[in-house]
């Protein structure tokens, strides 16, 4: 094979992207001499169509900046580069090392290392938490507002190149301060929702997440899940391609707008409404609980967040039967006198907490 011929794949010794992008960087960055060096590549007839691939990827990220589902992709690339090349990171002024997986997305992985190396590493870390019956509102160093329900925890870290929230448990709104280039990143589970400036709801309990939108838009990355359609057309525009490079499957990444919800259930399945109930959805901002033919476990789960007279549920029958309704967070009593109204169902109030079994 002459040199001319040869094709550039995984195990190249140095190939024409990583040259062209850590000059790149450098120019970016306005060492000396950069630019000239930088010109030199697309000049060159061996490097010319790398440095416009890299040119052109950079260029690209201006049109689609603000799209949740382009910034969460960006933070796969970046995640695919550290972990492929952990073992060869030699250094922050240098893109070398992206090689493996951040070669085979590099449209991604190009952008991202950039904005890895020329960011500053400062952060601020917060932990964030109700107890039950209590809600609280808070405000993060960049003016996003959260309101935690009861009895939710999460942990806040602002870095220079995200916003993210880790959610341990329960419920909160956010509503975040647009900032393109610093994405809004609320992890729960296996689930991140990712998003600029727009206002929604996510709740996470018993392995199961909910999220609803009742501003803008956000990208929901996830485990590959069967039946949804990853969204990867907002940057098909400026992705090369490297059909001779093998690769992980990435995530799936699931976009929602205003008006919309997503549930995860318990196995991972995902269920998407395109006329959410943002009543219901919100309605603990009011003391308030609505249920739309929900199991009782889940019921229960839900109301247990809110008093400290415990529901529990005696049959996985039971556990199954649905409920409609609209309740005060934080009785009880008045949930189990429901229940045994509309459903075979007896209450125990004999062992502390309310007990609910079949007749």
């Amino acid at each position: 094979m002459s040199h001319s011929d040869k094709s550039y794949g995984c195990n190249g010794d140095r190939q024409p992207e990583e040259q062209a992008a850590d000059a790149f960087v450098k120019k970016l960055k306005g060492e000396p001499g950069a630019k000239p060096g930088f010109e030199e590549f697309l000049r060159n007839q061996a490097t010319a169509s790398a440095g416009r691939r890299v040119e052109r990827v950079w260029n690209g990220t201006a049109e689609h900046a603000n799209r949740p589902e382009f910034l969460a992709l960006r933070e796969q690339a970046l995640a695919y580069a550290r972990r492929a090349n952990q073992r060869r990171w030699s250094s922050w002024n240098s893109i070398r090392t992206f090689r493996g997986s951040a070669a085979a997305c590099l449209g991604l992985a190009v952008v991202a290392g950039i904005v890895w190396q020329l960011s500053p590493y400062g952060f601020r870390r917060g932990i964030y938490e109700t107890g039950i019956g209590e809600q609280r509102v808070i405000e993060l160093a960049d003016h996003s507002r959260i309101a935690l329900d009861s009895n939710t925890k999460i942990r806040a870290t602002l870095t220079a190149d995200a916003r993210t929230i880790e959610m341990t448990r329960g419920q909160a709104q956010f509503s975040v301060t647009h900032d393109p280039m610093r994405p809004f990143k609320v992890m729960a589970g296996a689930h991140t929702v990712v998003a600029v400036g727009t206002v929604f709801t996510v709740e996470y309990a018993d392995q199961t997440v909910h999220v609803a939108m009742m501003e803008g838009r956000v990208a929901i990355v996830t485990p590959d899940v069967s039946g949804v359609t990853p969204i990867r057309n907002a940057v098909d525009s400026v992705m090369p391609h490297t059909s001779d490079v093998q690769t992980e499957s990435p995530p799936t990444t699931i976009e929602l707008v205003a008006g919309e919800e997503m549930r995860f259930s318990h196995d991972g399945r995902a269920t998407v409404t395109h006329e959410a109930d943002l009543e219901a959805a919100t309605a603990w901002r009011q003391g308030k609980v609505i249920f739309h033919s929900e199991p009782l476990r889940d019921a229960v789960n839900r109301l247990n967040r809110y008093s400290a007279e415990q529901l529990h549920i005696e049959g996985e029958r039971l556990a199954t039967l649905r409920i409609s309704g609209v309740f005060e967070a934080g009785d009880s009593r008045s949930f189990a006198d429901a229940v045994q109204a509309y459903l075979p169902v007896t209450a125990d109030y004999s062992r502390g907490g309310i007990t609910l079994r079949m007749k």
